[in-house]
């Protein structure tokens, strides 16, 4: 997130950048940026079925179309602890390697996702809420399913116990109740998930992608990687607290999107103002400020969209340059999801970047589901 620190670095590597240019060095700079890949796609689904809700599913058939796709096209699937590991330390990683988790531990997962990419011998991650599975939920996997497929290769994670919004307080509950308490939903869950398992993972998935920076913090202290639900790619400058992932649901599982998004890049923002996506009731049209760092992109050629509708820009030149964007339209109560995207200047991928904003109702209580 923005800091003092962080913007000087930024000032920093932009001059490099400039002095790079003075000296005719920028093509051969972005030709092994190309060849020395630092980022990767996450994929997040829920669902593979033709039976539950499109807002959180894609259908088998759907499915089987994006991993023959991820076949086709040489991609690499990698499990996705391994593949944290090495962004977050900057090493190299394939061209065209993503990861694949699910969220919730549906049963569509055993039954429909687990059986399909063992046949590929590829793996993937599923984050379990364990209170599902306690009590029962014949919607949910159980935990013999859960360890077989443990034992064949695939990464159990943290969802929370209850699944919870966790941006919100209860009513009457004061910030250190509201911090001890969301810290049991993830503390609790892993204790389950060890009780259980062999070797669940110590990744961290926020329920509805919801989170703020006092979430995130909480998560970075007990020493979990968090992920959410906004879109984009991740690479060794990101924050790893709450990594990004792209969402796959039916509304967004055409084979063009799906292309464009597991070839994606992240767009290097090195600072945000405000830091928090939670709004005020009133908050309509709020503002969002991007640093914005270097790399094989033209910052004039960012776009930035929300719901369908163009997000007005305004692009301030500097050392770094920075983006405002403000949405033409009151955002109505609920999550709003903001989608920045830029073509390469040395290829044919897009570099990605997302924020969401979270609005509650007019009186200030929040929304349902």
């Amino acid at each position: 997130m923005s800091n003092t620190s962080e913007a000087s670095s930024a000032a920093t590597t932009w001059t490099v950048w400039i002095a790079l240019a003075s000296f005719g060095l920028v093509a051969l700079f972005l030709s092994a940026l190309a060849s020395a890949a630092d980022s990767a796609v996450v994929l997040e689904y829920h669902h593979v079925s033709d039976n539950t809700p499109p807002s959180t599913s894609v259908t088998p058939k759907t499915f089987e179309r994006h991993m023959a796709y991820l076949a086709a096209n040489d991609f690499e699937v990698w499990p996705l602890p391994r593949l944290v590991a090495a962004v977050r330390a900057g090493k190299e990683v394939p061209d065209r390697t993503i990861a694949l988790t699910f969220d919730d531990g549906y049963r569509s997962v055993y039954e429909e996702v687990f059986p399909r990419l063992q046949a590929r011998g590829w793996p993937f991650t599923i984050f379990i809420t364990t209170g599902s599975l306690d009590d029962g939920d014949r919607n949910f996997v159980t935990w013999d399913q859960l360890r077989e497929m443990e034992a064949a290769g695939v990464t159990i994670a943290n969802h929370s116990v209850n699944h919870p919004h966790m941006i919100r307080r209860l009513e009457g509950e004061d910030k250190a109740a509201w911090g001890r308490r969301m810290r049991r939903e993830i503390v609790d869950a892993q204790a389950r998930l060890e009780q259980e398992l062999k070797q669940p993972a110590r990744l961290f998935a926020y329920p509805f992608g919801e989170f703020s920076p006092a979430v995130a913090a909480i998560v970075r202290k007990l020493d979990f990687v968090g992920f959410g639900q906004h879109s984009g790619a991740i690479g060794p400058g990101g924050e790893f607290s709450a990594l990004p992932r792209f969402p796959i649901a039916t509304a967004f599982a055409g084979m063009d999107s799906f292309a464009i998004k597991v070839r994606s890049r992240p767009l290097p923002v090195t600072g945000t103002r405000p830091e928090s996506g939670v709004l005020d009731p009133g908050d309509d049209r709020p503002k969002l400020h991007l640093t914005l760092g270097p790399g094989p992109y033209r910052p004039e050629a960012i776009r930035c969209y929300m719901g369908g509708d163009t997000v007005p820009l305004k692009l301030e030149s500097g050392t770094p340059p920075r983006l405002s964007l403000r949405p033409a339209r009151a955002l109505q109560p609920g999550r709003s999801k903001v989608n920045c995207t830029a073509p390469a200047t040395d290829g044919d991928q897009w570099f990605w970047y997302s924020f969401l904003w979270m609005k509650p109702l007019p009186d200030g209580s929040w929304y349902r589901e």
